[in-house]
């Protein structure tokens, strides 16, 4: 049976379009736990200067999965059944941080919590998710970020 790899899943997520499309990098993920970081750019920000909240808003939903995928069964898929965010601070410059945990792992539900930070530490927005859990099923038709692959062999890049 495959582990779960860190370097490798790294690569595959950070290559992952939509994370592209965002600029957000997946730093750590293990044991539960991950760290994502976007650098803050003018597209991203909102008519007021500053960071939109649906860049915090895709942080939490991503933290928290990254961090889900770290101790999930790589047979296991999951989607997002929820989130929520709380903002706290505005930002406008600099990169922040977000920081998922899993609070809870079930056989088909899991919950979890983001912290996400400013350059300096400061706690800018906070948000939890829950995530509905079940066995992959090969359909031939779906991509596969854990393998890289789109079922039928052609790899994705």
């Amino acid at each position: 049976m495959k582990k779960f790899d860190e370097a490798f899943y790294k690569e595959k997520v950070n290559t992952f379009p939509f994370i592209r499309l965002m600029g957000i990098r997946l730093r750590s993920a293990e044991n539960g736990k991950s760290v994502m970081e976007c650098r803050i750019r003018p597209v991203l920000r909102n008519s007021f200067g500053m960071l939109h909240g649906g860049v915090l808003g895709a942080l939490v939903d991503v933290s928290i999965a990254t961090a889900l995928r770290s101790v999930l069964p790589l047979s296991m898929r999951m989607t997002t059944i929820e989130y929520k965010v709380n903002f706290l601070k505005p930002v406008v410059s600099g990169a922040v941080t977000a920081h998922g945990a899993i609070l809870r792992l079930g056989s088909t539900i899991a919950t979890g919590t983001s912290e996400i930070r400013n350059g300096e530490g400061e706690t800018v927005a906070f948000g939890s998710a829950t995530f509905y859990l079940f066995e992959a099923k090969d359909d031939g038709n779906r991509s596969d970020i854990i393998e890289g692959t789109k079922r039928g062999g052609r790899n994705r890049k």
